[in-house]
């Protein structure tokens, strides 16, 4: 009779250790499912917010103070790692690509006959901004997953135009 509680005991102690065999992968994997996504999240937010800090830059330098082509795009590369807070790097932002218009009407293909524009919407110019990110991700759970790349991507689009004020005879 005294052999049946150890019995016991020695099977409880099996079961528990073959369970936790089965669960403790899964909680592990959760985990590092639950980092990937805060660690996306973040780039997300951050690469949004400072592509926004960036832009304002732009505006904040006027019209006069755009560049052309390949010195906006690395002016705004190095501006969005100092506005992320070196949360970005010069390397996780993939791409940089600026799109001149001469007018917002000419950015959204508007027709040339339309006679309620003034002439003063059509002389101020336009940009489209797209960059794209890329970071790495932070546990082997992906590669575990058969994910093709061992990193991320996410495209940002903003458009920087400057509207010109009216005048109060003009609103009257």
């Amino acid at each position: 009779m005294s052999d049946s509680p150890r019995g016991f005991l020695r099977s409880a102690r099996g079961s528990l250790s073959v369970e936790a065999a089965y669960v403790l992968p899964v909680i592990i994997a959760a985990a590092m499912m639950f980092m990937e996504l805060a660690n996306i999240g973040l780039t997300i937010n951050m690469g949004a917010s400072a592509l926004e800090r960036a832009v304002q830059q732009f505006r904040q330098d006027g019209v006069a103070g755009l560049q052309e082509g390949g010195a906006m795009e690395s002016l705004l590369r190095q501006r969005m790692v100092a506005a992320s807070h070196n949360y970005l790097d010069d390397e996780n932002i993939a791409t940089v690509e600026v799109e001149r218009f001469a007018s917002l009407d000419a950015m959204g293909g508007g027709s040339a006959d339309e006679e309620a524009t003034s002439t003063a919407l059509t002389n101020v110019p336009a940009w489209r901004i797209e960059v794209d990110v890329r970071k790495d991700f932070i546990t082997p759970l992906p590669r575990l997953l058969g994910v093709d790349s061992g990193a991320f991507r996410y495209r940002y689009q903003q458009v920087l135009a400057y509207l010109p004020q009216r005048t109060e005879a003009g609103s009257q």
